[in-house]
């Protein structure tokens, strides 16, 4: 490894590292953080990140992981954190809908909450901004992090058993359904659309 703390490990560029035989299957202590940095966002909808490298951070120690323990690995790259906005991108959303930030403690907790609802064993993506924030907050009222990944787990795991039903536009339908309105009090509903869009896709019948 190429950089060492007590919390976690920055891992050498060229490295290629089996996150399952790395940490083992039953691991429930560390993770790893995919960090885009040095990019920029292209504007939504269909947005991007442009001219940006990717860092990977290991051996993340979930019990000592804080806010002040990111802000030492964001410093560790070279970035004023004054300067640097910061995002985690929920799991299976892009880059349009499913960017949340990481500004404060309470960020970091909802954050941590989403490590335990993937899995440890589930790479979380990390997206830095320089110097100007473009990407606008939508989530007041949104879907927190470990139910939107919630959402999207229950999707994948409705059409995955299905070879006919193509998973992109399944969850391409879904976030053109509730794009930035979706709130936690309409979870139910969610699920429900959800289904509704599979058995569309399906060819099943369905009940108006």
């Amino acid at each position: 490894m190429a950089f060492e703390t007590v919390n976690w490990e920055l891992r050498n560029s060229s490295e290629y590292l089996d996150l399952y035989e790395l940490y083992g299957s039953e691991n429930s202590k560390y993770f790893s953080m995919k960090i885009n940095h040095g990019g920029s966002f292209l504007y939504y909808p269909e947005r991007g990140y442009h001219g940006g490298i990717v860092d990977h951070v290991d051996f993340i120690n979930i019990t000592n992981f804080s806010l002040e323990v990111f802000q030492k690995i964001i410093t560790s790259f070279g970035y004023d954190i004054n300067k640097t906005f910061f995002y985690s991108l929920v799991s299976y959303a892009p880059l349009d809908v499913g960017l949340n930030n990481l500004e404060n403690s309470k960020d970091i907790f909802e954050f941590l909450k989403k490590v335990k609802t993937d899995g440890f064993l589930c790479v979380q993506e990390i997206y830095l901004e320089h110097h100007h924030k473009t990407v606008s907050t939508f989530f007041p009222h949104i879907l927190n992090l470990a139910t939107n990944s919630y959402l999207c787990t229950q999707l994948y795991t409705l059409v995955a058993s299905n070879p006919n039903v193509n998973v992109w536009e399944a969850r391409i339908n879904f976030f053109d359904r509730f794009n930035f309105w979706i709130d936690v009090h309409e979870l139910r509903e969610a699920l429900e659309y959800i289904k509704f869009q599979v058995n569309l896709l399906r060819g099943n019948k369905v009940e108006m």
